[in-house]
């Protein structure tokens, strides 16, 4: 089984894919400030996007202290994929009202029930890491990808909105 310090290639990698994607999102986000400042919908997956797009270089940060013991990595996952999750949590429950026909195809790309799913693979990871298992660490490439993937596609519908929506 791989040792912490095994880790430190992917964590470079995935540290400098969420830096590179969150700076993305930043760009869509301005493209389209008007549009999406003006909507509470919008503004709420442009909120989880980041959470998405973060949580991976919090892990990435974490994963490349050096000569950190297993138990303290892993309660830093614990602690990170438990904000992640509040934070998602909290979004979500800032819309109000019902949805509208534009608005519910807006929400295909809303992706706060991946991001609670990614969030719990950084807990599981981390629970997995504090036990004394360096298993744990293989739960983080998945959460990792699906968090890249999930902000990758809502960050596209803020760059090229479908046709007639908000």
């Amino acid at each position: 089984m791989a040792g912490l310090v095994d880790w430190e290639s992917f964590g470079v990698m995935a540290g400098g894919a969420s830096g590179a994607l969150t700076g993305l999102l930043f760009v869509a986000v301005s493209l389209n400030a008007q549009r999406i400042a003006g909507h509470p919908v919008l503004r709420a997956i442009a909120a989880q996007t980041l959470v998405l797009f973060i949580a991976p270089l919090v892990m990435a940060t974490v994963l490349l202290v050096p000569r950190q013991p297993g138990w303290a990595l892993g309660t830093e996952f614990i602690a990170a994929g438990l904000a992640g999750g509040l934070s998602l949590m909290v979004i979500g429950r800032r819309r109000r009202g019902p949805a509208t026909a534009p608005e519910r195809l807006a929400g295909l790309f809303d992706r706060r029930d991946t991001g609670i799913a990614v969030m719990l693979l950084f807990v599981t990871g981390g629970a997995v890491l504090a036990s004394g298992s360096t298993a744990g660490l293989y739960l983080l490439p998945p959460a990792s990808l699906v968090a890249f993937v999930s902000g990758v596609l809502s960050a596209w519908n803020f760059l090229l909105p479908p046709p007639d929506v908000l």
